[in-house]
């Protein structure tokens, strides 16, 4: 009876922690998510802002070349920004892979212990 028990109470301690596990993963996870909208976003604004001054500055006359030029700067500094941003969303991936095998080896030393 007493290992019944023990294989019982091991077990939910494995579960809990599972649980956990789950939890912290979704969370990280779910950080990396809104940076990719948040990013998306910011893209898309810095566009229209770029397209609204141009509106703002242009006459009917004018050649599209103004344009075309304002959308290069705008997509040079998207560029800019979204190697910081994929350097973040990678280190939030490396950190929940790190996080993932962690509380592994935690559900392991929890179903292990005798």
């Amino acid at each position: 009876m007493t290992t019944i028990n023990r294989m019982l109470e091991r077990n939910q301690a494995a579960n809990l922690l599972a649980l956990q596990c789950t939890l912290r993963i979704s969370g990280l996870l779910g950080i990396g998510m809104l940076s990719s909208v948040r990013k998306t976003l910011d893209t898309y604004l810095l566009c229209l802002q770029h397209s609204a001054d141009y509106v703002r500055e242009s006459r009917i006359g004018d050649s599209p070349d103004p344009l075309v030029a304002g959308y290069a700067d705008a997509m040079l500094e998207c560029v800019e920004k979204s190697w910081q941003d994929f350097r973040n969303n990678i280190q939030i991936l490396l950190l929940t892979q790190d996080e993932a095998l962690i509380w592994i080896a935690r559900i392991d030393k929890a179903l292990l212990e005798s």
